[in-house]
């Protein structure tokens, strides 16, 4: 049973999705750091093995790497930082001696064949004392197949990808899996390392040469596995451990391509020159080779990309480098050419007032500054088209952004406090991308922060050896589901075992936790980790409320909770 404080901060869920427990510190300046002192020694002693999940045969050769920090000596400076590594032997084993007590952290790197583990383990060790760690690690499996063209030949140098289907209590999530092949000469690919899991495969085909004139006007769209152009007509391919998953053909689907011209001006209506920077990035979950695009040489001022699939894109225009202007638009390209006139800009300016409680943040003492961002959404791959500067209140309680364009999202810090809304004309905007076209001037956001706030500790059991805990996913959510999008979600990864597994999931020393929440009624859940990077859709939570622990937070008063692991129902 591990004891943890889970940080329930109140933030955009866009903008910080899962929270961190491990916190940097700054050393004070020494005329030697830390990193370059002689690492200490000691008596304590770790040691441990990793070991095949499905048989506890050993694993060797896998890459252990050990960090931490031990405490120092009054007025000796920061503590030292320690880190070492080596490698597990014949008999999967490992061993890290002359330790000086501190708190550590233990990682696993696994050669081919195996899932890296998602988190390292954690222990803190005294002087004289030996600890000893076990990782079992999961055997990979591999998918062949082979991709082919409408007449069944083979084609080369084509990018096959294994996309994640994830299963959340009935919501089905698609991720990247980060694992591709490339097509031999007759069309066949294998993939191996691929954890075990359901995916669903799909093909990107780049033509091999990008010169040829009369430019083709029928090529390949991104095609899935059997012969689906989008996943929900894609058939699932299940990857065992060990296991080699065969027969996951693809015969490509053509379609129409098209031309997209781009006519160019900066914003005194000046043609951009060969010092501009365009990019059309498709809108979607796969990043592979073909995502995004860029045009040949310009010629005054106008800018073209060929041999684009139909699809919904995003293109970007700056006028160098540099970024002094630059501009995002929305593009959807069909089975014809497009012809596109973009005018770029130096981005719009957004500015607000600040309260705490209702109050203006300039009559409100004690709370310290407001810093305000504006960045792209997460998750966005394609090239930078907004460098937007924090603002800072400065003693008033007005703000103000410049250089903003395309979609946005807001957020905003104090130095004692809560974030409780950000609002335009009166409509939540927080946690939502909001687009801007750059050449707005707005002055109607209200930012408002409060000084109540609440703690919640919470205790997971779990059904994980007391050597091997459960990985957990802990989900945070207001009861209202319409708060969601403003930010009342949050996401903390830890590790639940049985209740006699206490100490190993417990985090080390320079862990923290003591965030802060609004008051309010919300829900807990904990689940098996998915493994996924930002779980911030409403339909998952939507899926696990019914599951979720109801829970209500009063001001200055810190509440406690226990609950397990929770067994959803697919």
């Amino acid at each position: 049973m591990n004891a943890i404080t889970v940080s329930t901060h109140k933030c955009f869920r866009s903008a910080t999705i899962l929270i961190v427990l491990a916190v940097a510190r700054v050393a004070a300046a020494t005329p030697q750091s830390a990193a370059d002192r002689p690492q200490p020694v000691g008596s304590a002693r770790l040691t441990g093995r990793v070991l095949a999940s499905d048989n506890d045969g050993p694993v060797r050769h896998a890459y252990i790497r050990l960090s931490g920090r031990a405490p120092s000596e009054p007025k000796s400076g920061p503590p030292a930082t320690i880190s070492r590594s080596t490698e597990t032997d014949q008999n999967g084993d490992f061993d890290f001696a002359n330790l000086p007590a501190g708190a550590y952290y233990v990682t696993v790197d696994p050669v081919a064949g195996f899932v890296r583990p998602s988190r390292s383990k954690s222990a803190e060790i005294a002087e004289g004392q030996t600890i000893q760690m076990t990782f079992r690690v999961q055997r990979t499996g591999a998918i062949v197949g082979r991709v082919v063209d409408e007449n069944g030949d083979g084609l080369l140098r084509v990018e096959v990808h294994p996309v994640r289907r994830i299963n959340i209590a009935g919501y089905t999530k698609i991720a990247p899996s980060g694992r591709s092949a490339m097509t031999d000469d007759r069309g066949r690919f294998r993939i191996f390392n691929v954890p075990p899991g359901d995916y669903y495969v799909v093909a990107t085909y780049k033509p091999p040469r990008l010169d040829i004139n009369p430019v083709p006007r029928a090529g390949y769209a991104n095609t899935y596995h059997r012969n689906a152009v989008t996943t929900d007509d894609a058939r699932p391919v299940v990857v065992r451990p060990g296991r080699t998953t065969e027969r996951v053909d693809v015969t490509l689907t053509t379609r129409q391509l098209v031309r997209v011209s781009v006519r160019a001006v900066n914003s005194r209506g000046v043609p951009l020159d060969k010092e501009a920077r365009l990019s059309l990035h498709k809108r979607d979950f796969l990043y592979s080779e073909t995502s995004l695009r860029f045009p040949g040489l310009p010629k005054v001022g106008t800018f073209v990309f060929d041999d684009i699939v139909p699809g919904e894109y995003a293109l970007i225009v700056a006028t160098s480098s540099r970024l002094e202007e630059a501009a995002y638009v929305h593009v959807t390209v069909a089975d014809r050419d497009l012809s596109l006139n973009v005018q770029t800009n130096t981005g719009a300016r957004v500015s607000g007032r600040v309260l705490v409680d209702g109050v203006p943040l300039s009559a409100v003492a004690g709370v310290g500054g407001v810093s305000v961002f504006a960045h792209q959404p997460w998750g966005y791959t394609g090239l930078t088209y907004a460098e937007v500067p924090r603002a800072e209140t400065h003693g008033t309680d007005r703000f103000e952004l410049i250089g903003l364009r395309g979609p946005m999202v807001f957020d905003a810090s104090i130095g004692v406090g809560t974030l409780v809304s950000i609002k335009r004309a009166g409509q939540i905007i927080a946690g939502r991308a909001v687009d801007v076209i750059g050449t707005e001037t707005i002055d109607d956001i209200v930012i408002e922060f409060t000084k109540e706030s609440a703690r919640l500790d919470v205790t997971i059991t779990g059904t994980g050896a007391a050597e091997d805990p459960e990985p957990v996913l802990l989900v945070f959510f207001s009861d209202d589901p319409s708060l969601w999008p403003q930010g009342y979600v949050q996401y903390t990864r830890a590790t639940a075992s049985s209740p006699s597994a206490a100490e190993l999931g417990k985090p080390a020393p320079d862990s923290q936790g003591t965030r802060y929440s609004v008051p309010g009624r919300y829900r807990i859940i904990a689940i098996h980790d998915p493994d996924i990077t930002i779980p911030e859709e409403t339909g998952i939570l939507e899926k696990l409320r019914p599951f979720a622990t109801p829970v209500t937070l009063v001001a200055g008063q810190p509440a406690k909770i226990s609950i397990s692991v929770a067994k959803l129902v697919r």
